[in-house]
């Protein structure tokens, strides 16, 4: 699997008035000394972080950089990307009003779906504004940001409108991190189990070998472990490995269960197949599902067993995995750091697998 080759940059204290980090990548993304932009904000990460606006205010004005307009403010969430493209006209209409320009640039920050609007709006404000990307959310940080399209969901369909949208450049400061709730640490680090287990086998030895501290919510081994993350990223993507199960589950639950929680159940799931298959080992299955029981990532699974009740339904999901890839081959990982590509998905054993995950879940 090919990697992305966008920029990307670590920081800490990214709007502290003497990092010059941000300040370079807005010159380098407009080709401006002083830059001309419009944020668009997460409203999570607004409310969560006491004195942001007013420490962004001093960062800009020690940097020259120039503000078009009001920051658009939006919530965070996946409620955003399904409300018939409400927030995504409001953030254009922000954009248009404020005068933004193709010579201009949008820095967007928040968690992954207001990082998805926001580049839908960019994309389609004056045939494509340059965006750069501020994720605050672990499982952002690890995955979200480095999509190559922005999409938004229809009421059945997750991620099912999406246009071309690549970031000038991805900034991950870890301390954004900290204001997030507990629920939206755990499943971040379900996100990046994924993406280790899908790319790297030393990677995702590391992680579990970190587990303990990323458990306690430990900033620095977060950074760590997403710097090793984006370095593997820049030769191999975790690709689709364990999501088109976890779309599905979340547009089954009508977008209530999160991301996060929706994909370490999509992992689980896609692993089963693997045992089921012969492709896998049952302990190595446990050890991957204990790792994400351990550190919270399946918390979801208790609030989801209507949704797992219904195995035919969830697998159904293989369908519109189709129609949105164009082919009905899905990604299996046969042990950490090695993928398979499964062309015909066997539908009976993944229904059985759903079934099985339900009753260990359940204690049958």
């Amino acid at each position: 699997m090919a990697g992305e080759a966008w920029k990307v940059c670590f920081s800490s204290g990214l709007f502290d008035e003497e990092n010059e980090t941000m300040a370079g990548i807005l010159r380098e993304a407009t080709g401006c000394e002083r830059p001309r932009i419009q944020v668009v904000a997460d409203s999570n990460l607004v409310q969560h972080t006491p004195g942001l606006g007013s420490a962004m205010g001093r960062w800009i004005s020690a940097h020259g950089i120039e503000m078009a307009g009001t920051p658009a403010v939006a919530g965070g969430g996946e409620k955003i990307k399904c409300d018939s493209m409400q927030t995504a006209l409001r953030i254009m209409e922000a954009v248009v009003d404020s005068g933004i320009g193709r010579a201009d640039a949008i820095l967007a920050i928040g968690g992954g779906a207001l990082l998805d609007v926001a580049g839908f709006a960019a994309a389609n404000v004056r045939g494509g504004i340059r965006i750069v990307r501020v994720p605050t959310t672990p499982a952002a940080m690890a995955d979200g940001a480095f999509a190559g399209v922005a999409s938004l969901d229809t009421q059945m369909e997750k991620d099912a409108i999406s246009v071309k949208s690549e970031p000038s450049a991805i900034v991950v400061d870890p301390s954004f991190s900290s204001t997030v709730l507990d629920g939206v640490w755990r499943g971040g680090l379900g996100e990046i189990i994924r993406c280790a287990l899908a790319t790297d086998s030393a990677l995702f030895g590391k992680f579990a070998e970190s587990a303990d501290y990323l458990r306690c919510r430990d900033i620095d081994v977060l950074g760590q472990i997403l710097k090793e993350c984006a370095k593997t990223r820049a030769s191999r993507s975790p690709g689709d490995f364990g999501l088109w199960s976890a779309f599905r589950l979340e547009a089954l639950s009508g977008y209530k269960l999160p991301h996060g929680y929706a994909v370490p159940m999509g992992v689980c799931i896609d692993l089963g197949y693997a045992v089921e298959k012969g492709m896998m080992k049952q302990e190595t299955r446990d050890m991957v599902k204990n790792l994400l029981a351990d550190c919270g990532a399946l918390d979801g699974v208790p609030h989801s067993h209507h949704l797992l009740s219904q195995p035919e339904l969830v697998v159904d999901g293989l369908d519109e995995w189709a129609r949105r890839t164009g082919r009905d081959a899905v990604a299996i990982v046969s042990g950490p750091g090695a993928v398979e590509i499964e062309e015909k998905p066997d539908r009976e054993a993944y229904i059985k697998v759903v079934k099985d995950f339900l009753s260990e879940a359940i204690g049958v």
